[in-house]
C-alpha cells in the first residue's frame, strides 16, 4: 500500500516540476522575443527584398516548370505563449518577409533519407540475458511461441549468470593491467574470444540536405540585373545581423522551398541556407556581355550558382506524403491474371497463372 502512494506522489511531483519547466522555458522565451523586438531585431522595412518577386529567366512562366524559394523572417513563437496568458501583446512583432525568387529546375534534383542507428555492446552479462530477445524483435524465432515461458526465462537467466561471470572476470584483469592477457589467455588455451554481444539502437533521424546547381546566361541586360539581385537575396538572406550594438545576432532567414509539380517528387521542409558558392566564369575562361550597341559596364556572359541547403525538421512517418494506391498495369496475356497492387507493391489476392 505504502509503495503505490509513494509512486504517485512522486509521479504528482515530476509532472509539477515539469509544468514549472515549461512555464519558464515559454516566459524565458517571450523576454527574449519582446527583448529581441526592443532592440531592433525586427527587419520589416529594412528589408530590400521585401515582397519582391525575382524570376529567371525573364520568361520562366512559359517553361511552366520551376523551384521557388520564399524567404521567411524567423519568429518567436514565445510571444504567441506571452499573448495567450494575456501577459502582453507581442504577437505579430515579428511578421514575415523577405521576398521569392523563382529559377529554372536544377540539372540535379536528389534527396535522401537516412534513419541513423549505432551499435554498442551490451557485454557478457546483458548479452547473454538479452540477445535472444533482442533477435526476435527482427523476427528470429528460436524463442519460439515460448518467449515468456519458465524454461526460456530459465535458460535466460543462466546465460546472465555464466555472463556476469565472464565479465567480472574481464573487469578484475583490466583492474590489475592484465585485460589483454586475459584476453590472449582465452586464445591460447580454446581459441576463444569474448563475445561483445553488439545490439543496434536507433538513435534518431538526420537533417536532410539538399543542393541545387544553376548555369545562368543572360540574354540581356535586365536578365543580367535579375541574376545579380538573385544572388544578393540569397546572400542577404543567408546571414545575420548585429542587434544590441553586436551583443546578439539576430538570426537569418529560413526558406521555404517547393517546385510547381511535387507529385512526382518530393516536399522540402522548412530549410537554412548553408552554402552559397558562385562562379562568375561559368563558362571556364573570361566572357562578358554589353548591351546590343556595345555600350554599358559588361556583365558574365554566364553565371555558375551552387545553393546548399539544411532542413530545420526531420522526417517522421507524419511528415510524409500518404502512399499513393496504384493499380497494377495489365498484362496482355491471357494465361496470366495479375491483382492489383498496393502502393508497397504488395499482391492484393495474389496472382494466377491458368
Amino acid at each position: 500500500m505504502v509503495l503505490p502512494v509513494l509512486a504517485s506522489l512522486a509521479a504528482r511531483r515530476a509532472s509539477m516540476s515539469t509544468l514549472s519547466r515549461v512555464a519558464g522555458y515559454a516566459a524565458l522565451a517571450g523576454a527574449g522575443v519582446a527583448f529581441a523586438g526592443l532592440a531592433g531585431g525586427n527587419l520589416v522595412g529594412s528589408n530590400p527584398f521585401n515582397n519582391a518577386r525575382l524570376t529567371f529567366p525573364d520568361d520562366l512562366e512559359t517553361n511552366d516548370h520551376w523551384i521557388s524559394f520564399e524567404a521567411i523572417q524567423t519568429q518567436g513563437r514565445g510571444a504567441d505563449i506571452i499573448s495567450s496568458l494575456g501577459l502582453g501583446n507581442l504577437s505579430g512583432k515579428f511578421t514575415t518577409g523577405g521576398g521569392m525568387a523563382f529559377l529554372p529546375m536544377p540539372s540535379n534534383v536528389s534527396t535522401d533519407y537516412n534513419p541513423e542507428y549505432t551499435s554498442k555492446e551490451l557485454g557478457p552479462a546483458a548479452g547473454q540475458a538479452l540477445k535472444p530477445f533482442d533477435r526476435a524483435i527482427y523476427g528470429n524465432n528460436e524463442l519460439g511461441q515460448g518467449a515468456l515461458s519458465g524454461s526460456t526465462m530459465a535458460s535466460a537467466f543462466a546465460g546472465g549468470v555464466a555472463g556476469t561471470a565472464v565479465g567480472a572476470a574481464q573487469r578484475v584483469a583490466g583492474a590489475v593491467g592484465a585485460g589483454d592477457a586475459f584476453d590472449a589467455f582465452l586464445k591460447v588455451t580454446g581459441g576463444l574470444a569474448v563475445n561483445p554481444h553488439k545490439i543496434l539502437l536507433f538513435t534518431g533521424v538526420n537533417f536532410r540536405d539538399h543542393s541545387f546547381s544553376w548555369k545562368l546566361s543572360p540574354k540581356n541586360r535586365y536578365e543580367s540585373d535579375i541574376i545579380q539581385s538573385i544572388v544578393q537575396f540569397f546572400t542577404f538572406h543567408s546571414h545575420p545581423e548585429y542587434i544590441s550594438g553586436g551583443l546578439f545576432f539576430k538570426y537569418p532567414e529560413f526558406f521555404k522551398i517547393k517546385f510547381h509539380y511535387p507529385q512526382y517528387l518530393f516536399e522540402i521542409r522548412p530549410s537554412v541556407c548553408t552554402d552559397i558558392r558562385v562562379n562568375y566564369h561559368g563558362q571556364g575562361y573570361p566572357a562578358y556581355i554589353r548591351n546590343a550597341d556595345g555600350s554599358g559596364i559588361p556583365a558574365p556572359a554566364e553565371v555558375e550558382l551552387t545553393l546548399s541547403f539544411k532542413e530545420t525538421e526531420i522526417v517522421t512517418k507524419d511528415s510524409l506524403n500518404p502512399p499513393r494506391m496504384i493499380q497494377q498495369p495489365v498484362i496482355q496475356n491471357p494465361n496470366i491474371q495479375v491483382s492489383p497492387t498496393d502502393a508497397l507493391g504488395n499482391v492484393q489476392g495474389g496472382a494466377s497463372v491458368r
